[in-house]
């Protein structure tokens, strides 16, 4: 599933990082910016007293970087970082730098290392250095030979040294021409001690947006000034401490101090240069598509449906693989739809112009739309940093509805993880920015339900439906079809050991059998039978009730993120979802009488919605339950009160109904009473525990001899292993269990008469 939602994320764009200015133009800053004899007094300061939680310190950084009218420019960076750490050493071991043909290069100008008593040690960058293609995008069966890396050795780097680079980045080619942005992050996982950026932007294409985000109070200043028809902008930074990752928060440059420039006026410009962009390549169809629109499409009148015919057939059809070679915007620009409709694959780009333009052979009014699978993108900062592409059809109302076929085994238009994400559609008058709405947890629901029988000897008959829509089925729609048919079992094998210990599944069936079949929404059926479920000792007893709900569906993973006492970050749930269960177990009248059913109070916020209740209906408990997760991302505040309502959820999961039984002469319709019962857990890590069960057991009639001449004791041999210790009966009962249990190949440490 992990790796399904990774592949989504694929749409390859290069953040140009473009950077600084110069305080001359064009000047050759090869030897360095920075006055190195300042640096190395401040690196002695540098000391793991005054720094006790940092790995690597960064001393001093300018960044300097000069652009023309036509957004082509240069960049310059003089770094000096200090390792304090063995940790911090493995990091400095090599630097590496990614750049992307042909829209920018990078070159090492120096690379050196300065010892803690001045001695200077340069590294040979041609003997060290390496470029290579990014191995990283071939995950996602994506393949640009032109988005490189160069990697630099760095051979001897010790605890106390400092790692000095200068680079040049040339950037000579844009996106979209006459354009020019960038995006500085002030804070990382390192201290900043000091930091210098400057930009050197000349008066006819000057910055038209700036904004300083997420600011660390004090640690940023700016001036401006003109010099020789450039206006050149200077950030000083000092004094930043560093940040510590959170798991599950948005990428880490998109919430912590941050610089965001751009020379671009407004969004629609954007939305004009993509469709312009893409307009010639959808208008290259061919006959044959237009005859697989009518054969798609043939005898359909509904509107709904026309679309989602065509939608499945690319979705189904077009494989998500391929190469960028695009001459204009590569990384952008999608190939001609014919050659995609041809060869049959393509990247998302390629999907969503495919389908855009099928669907207008259709005639509807469909457009390729351009999405960032991030947090939201900044309404008032122009860009072109989006990372996916999808499709959008306008409505008869004017809205729009948007589509993403990148996903082979999706049942939805747009999967539930692409909600509350900025998008810009590609329209020759331009649209403006826009976010996408969020799918509400009703429609990302886990339905199951439960019915079953509970006999006088405390065994459970079972038999559990699941129902999954939306992100649930197509989460575990792409999980299921990348596993065989005997791991799928397994899986809810390990689901109800999990609801209810003792369980062993009799029956399973996952439907539909083809996992590409979105004809039909997934569903699961699993009958199972648990023995001597009751818990306690003597006349009364506690009766656990088999909650599958708490064990399946996306959100129950999603809790499972909530391990930080605080966060300072955003917790990103990505997807509004839930599950929902009912359940009904009929009760044999000789078990005894409830003499306590639990009370659940319900938990209702902006972020969930919590609900539990049983209640005795006749000889029958009933039960119903709710969990929604109502929010795609939690701010810190609300993350808090999250745990506080875990906390209250994991209580209430520990209650069970109270039942007293009849003993002896007092409960004639009985054929077994259960006189003792233990169970210790021994829990040897996360992963391993021994479970040791004690039963005491009076037989009173002849059905309960017969039912308890034989020891049963079901495992599974893949992760459990069972051990008889004990057994005390008659003689001639003894031997029956004895003759079973060697049968079963099950090791008898004591048999006792």
């Amino acid at each position: 599933m992990a790796n399904r939602m990774k592949r989504i994320l694929s749409f390859v764009v290069v953040a140009v990082l473009c950077a600084p200015v110069f305080a001359e133009s064009r000047a050759d800053y090869s030897e360095g910016i920075l006055d190195r004899a300042e640096v190395l007094a401040s690196a002695a300061e540098v000391t793991n007293r005054v720094y006790p939680n940092a790995d690597l310190v960064q001393v001093d950084d300018a960044t300097l970087c000069e652009y023309t009218p036509d957004g082509t420019g240069v960049t310059w960076s003089d770094n000096y970082t200090k390792v304090l750490t063995e940790k911090g050493r493995r990091q400095q071991q090599n630097v590496s730098f990614h750049f992307t043909l042909p829209y920018s290069k990078v070159t090492v100008a120096r690379l050196e290392v300065i010892r803690p008593d001045g001695t200077v040690v340069p590294v040979d960058i041609d003997k060290q250095s390496k470029v290579m293609t990014d191995r990283s995008q071939m995950a996602s069966n994506i393949y640009n030979p032109n988005i490189k890396v160069m990697r630099v050795g760095v051979p001897g780097v010790q605890i106390g040294d400092v790692v000095h680079v200068v680079s040049r980045r040339d950037i000579m080619k844009q996106h979209m021409p006459g354009t020019w942005e960038d995006y500085q992050v002030f804070e990382l996982t390192a201290p900043i001690k000091h930091a210098l950026y400057e930009v050197r932007a000349p008066k006819e294409k000057p910055l038209h947006s700036v904004a300083l985000r997420d600011p660390v109070a004090g640690t940023v200043t700016h001036q401006q000034r003109e010099e020789d028809g450039y206006v050149i902008h200077r950030w000083e930074v000092a004094d930043v401490p560093r940040m510590y990752p959170e798991p599950d928060m948005p990428a880490y440059h998109t919430v912590v101090q941050r610089l965001l420039v751009s020379t671009l006026p407004d969004w629609e410009t954007v939305s004009r240069w993509y469709w312009q962009l893409c307009e010639a390549h959808l208008e290259a169809t061919t006959p044959e598509m237009q005859e697989m629109v009518d054969k798609l499409t043939e005898g359909l009148t509904d509107r709904r449906q026309k679309i989602e015919a065509i939608f499945y057939w690319v979705s189904q059809q077009v494989r998500y693989m391929g190469i960028t070679m695009e001459k204009e915007s590569p990384g952008f620009e999608p190939h001609d739809v014919k050659l995609t409709f041809t060869n049959r694959y393509g990247v998302c780009r390629d999907k969503a112009a495919l389908l855009a333009a099928m669907l207008r052979l259709a005639g509807f009014e469909a457009y390729p739309t351009i999405i960032y699978v991030g947090p939201k993108m900044d309404q008032e900062i122009p860009s072109t940093r989006f990372n996916h592409a999808i499709t959008a059809v306008r409505n008869e109302d004017g809205s729009y509805l948007l589509m993403d076929c990148t996903d082979e085994n999706t049942k939805e238009l747009l999967p539930s993880y692409l909600c509350d994400r900025s998008y810009l559609i590609a329209h020759p008058q331009g649209e403006t920015l826009q976010t996408s709405p969020i799918v509400p947890a009703e429609e990302n629901m886990v339905l199951v339900e439960t019915t079953g029988t509970i006999d006088a000897q405390g065994n459970l008959s079972a038999e559990t439906e699941l129902r999954l829509a939306g992100i649930n089925d197509n989460a575990y729609r792409g999980y299921f079809a990348q596993i065989k048919p005997e791991e799928r079992r397994r899986y809810f094998e390990g689901v109800l050991k999990a609801s209810v210990s003792a369980a062993t599944l009799t029956e399973f069936e996952l439907r539909p059998a083809d996992m590409q079949d979105t004809s039909e929404s997934l569903s699961v059926r699993m009958k199972f039978t648990a023995e001597d479920i009751l818990v306690g000792e003597g006349d009364t007893v506690m009766m656990p009730v088999p909650h599958v709900g708490a064990r399946v569906g996306i959100v129950n993973f999603i809790i499972g993120k909530t391990g930080l006492k605080e966060r300072r970050f955003p917790l990103q749930t990505q997807i509004a979802c839930g599950v929902r269960e009912r359940l009904r177990l009929e009760i044999d009248p000789a078990i005894g009488s409830f003499v306590s059913l639990p009370e659940f109070a319900p938990i209702e916020d902006q972020t969930i919605t919590w609900k539990r209740g049983l209640s005795q209906q006749g000889d029958a408990l009933e039960g119903q339950g709710e969990f929604l997760i109502k929010v795609v991302e939690l701010d810190p505040q609300q993350y808090l009160q999250l745990k506080e309502s875990l906390k209250q959820i994991e209580y209430h999961g520990r209650k069970m109904p109270i039942l007293t039984r009849q003993t002896g002469a007092d409960s004639p319709e009985a054929d077994v009473v259960i006189l003792d019962r233990r169970a210790e857990y021994d829990l040897k890590d996360a992963h391993r525990w021994t479970e040791t069960h004690y039963v005491k057991k009076k037989v009173l009639t002849y059905k309960g001899k017969k039912d308890n001449a034989e020891l049963k004791l079901d495992y599974n041999p893949v992760w459990e292993e069972v051990n008889l210790l004990k057994a005390k009966y008659d003689l001639l009962v003894a031997r029956a269990a004895y003759d079973r249990a060697i049968g079963q190949g099950m090791k008898l440490e004591g048999i006792e008469e």
